[in-house]
């Protein structure tokens, strides 16, 4: 019946998942939400990226879909006592998800939030651990690794202050099918692409063939919702990039346009300008009703 049809999604490698309901925060109180959800931390084959989804099981669909890049971890809420909430953050901004856990039976919990952190990979801030002195010069990151602490307290400053912006400009504006089947005419291009091929499909017919398919269009579309989120500085690192490129952006810069003459390096020009669900409970201390502390799966 479609009732219980499982909800499409990409191909690729799920590395936990679990039944989990949202809660939704104002910045001073969580509600929950009482849907029953799924969280699904995958990687998906044509992007090899990692994503963070949250799906409605009632109407089988993702209602969240976030790309990770080892800057996401869930912890417990351990003031709550009548319940299994769960906080997801983030190391590259204060962003903060709240979730209470599905799964009838709480023997497994903490073996998939373990499970989970070691998947993303992110480095897990010590309870109580110091902020980064203002003025204090940051350090480089370095490629694929976290970002400097200072640096990033940098970055949520000048990202707090950018103001109303321009429309994002997607990678697919950029690299149209022209300009991507233009590349064929370039000898050194093509050279320097076919390598990236799959063994035993690097001729130039397949070179062509993979420049206009669209699975290229949907890792674009994915690598563009990366560079216009507050992932940003997370991605910078893991291209081994100087994040401080961020910070000197103008106010209203596009940041693929930031990103590209990053890439560019310092021959470019200057950057141009521009069960039972929780109950309602203050954001530091969600409360959950009912007594049991177990949720309905």
């Amino acid at each position: 019946m479609a009732m219980f049809q499982q909800p499409q999604r990409p191909n690729g490698t799920v590395h936990v998942e679990f039944r989990a309901g949202r809660m939704d925060w104002d910045g001073r109180m969580v509600t929950a939400d009482k849907r029953k959800g799924k969280i699904v931390l995958m990687t998906v084959e044509d992007e090899q990226l990692m994503h963070f989804q949250w799906h409605d099981r009632d109407k089988n669909e993702t209602a969240v879909d976030l790309i990770v890049i080892n800057d996401a971890y869930l912890e417990k809420i351990e003031k709550c006592k009548t319940g299994r909430v769960y906080l997801l953050r983030f190391t590259s901004s204060n962003k903060k998800l709240f979730f209470w856990m599905q799964e009838p039976k709480t023997d497994k919990d903490e073996e998939l939030m373990k499970k989970f952190n070691e998947t993303i990979g992110a480095t897990i801030p010590e309870k109580g651990a110091a902020k980064p002195a203002a003025g204090a010069a940051p350090a480089p990151a370095a490629p694929g690794g976290p970002m400097d602490p200072q640096m990033k307290a940098i970055l949520e400053q000048f990202l707090a202050a950018q103001g109303p912006r321009t429309p994002p400009v997607p990678l697919s504006a950029v690299l149209t099918t022209e300009v991507l089947q233009s590349l064929m005419t370039d000898q050194a291009a093509v050279a320097e692409m076919a390598p990236l091929l799959p063994p035993g499909q690097q001729s130039s017919e397949d070179l062509r063939e993979a420049l206009g398919s669209p699975q290229l269009q949907q890792s674009m579309t994915a690598l563009s919702q990366a560079i216009h989120s507050d992932q940003l500085p997370v991605l910078f690192a893991s291209l081994g990039l100087d994040p401080s490129a961020i910070a000197s952006a103008n106010p209203g810069s596009d940041a693929l346009e930031v990103l590209i003459r990053a890439m560019e390096g310092p021959s470019s020009a200057a950057p141009a300008p521009a069960p039972a669900a929780p109950a309602t409970a203050p954001a530091t201390e969600p409360k959950p009703d009912g007594g049991s502390g177990d949720a309905k799966p």
